[in-house]
């Protein structure tokens, strides 16, 4: 897939987690976002897959529920695991391990050169705060045409912004839909208006 078609596929992606937050009536945490859970049909649209793990979300002036962790390995919510309260927040941390996935085409939990098991958040943030996103992309893609290469760098960013450690600084399912948006639109517009993403908000 090319660059821009990965994109479309997160964007995807994100309005339907966004639907669970904003939409759905009560709101809807899914506790299980991963790669697997996202399915592509045959038209190259993704959907939001799996609801075993999903509950209530909070409502009202609570911002969070008490719940023992639940999720996979490697897209648990740090916060989450700690404190054992679940927020929308946590759905955003475990989406942005899947961009860093289609961004690496790293698995969540990988083997590194000597063969030890190594987190995709851990290996890529730094690499996106030093603004070398280009030394760690996935080999398999082509590599991004010039229009691509600032909305991959946007969308690296974004996702470094969705997996600070915690939750009330990490942008909101509708702000990553509307980040994702001027990605995807970059990459077939000149991108010279994308500038680093600085979506947090509050929970």
């Amino acid at each position: 897939m090319s660059w821009s078609a990965r994109i479309k596929v997160a964007l995807d992606a994100a309005r339907g987690i966004e639907y669970l937050h904003v939409y759905a009536v009560p709101p809807i945490i899914h506790r299980d976002i991963k790669s697997s859970n996202i399915l592509i049909d045959d038209t190259w649209t993704a959907k939001v897959s799996d609801f075993g793990l999903s509950m209530m979300g909070p409502v009202g002036d609570e911002s969070h529920v008490s719940l023992r962790v639940a999720g996979t390995v490697g897209y648990v919510d740090p916060e989450y695991y700690r404190l054992q309260q679940v927020t929308t927040k946590s759905d955003v941390y475990s989406f942005a391990v899947v961009l860093l996935e289609m961004l690496s085409g790293c698995k969540a939990i990988h083997k590194n050169e000597n063969g030890v098991p190594r987190n995709v958040v851990d290996y890529m943030v730094p690499y996106i705060v030093q603004d070398e996103i280009d030394r760690v992309l996935d080999p398999k893609v082509p590599p991004p045409t010039p229009f691509e290469r600032e909305a991959v760098r946007y969308v690296g960013y974004l996702a470094a912004d969705c997996v600070t450690l915690e939750g009330r600084d990490r942008p909101s399912m509708t702000e990553i839909v509307d980040s994702l948006e001027r990605a995807f639109n970059a990459c077939l517009v000149h991108p010279s208006s994308l500038s680093r993403s600085t979506t947090g908000s509050s929970t």
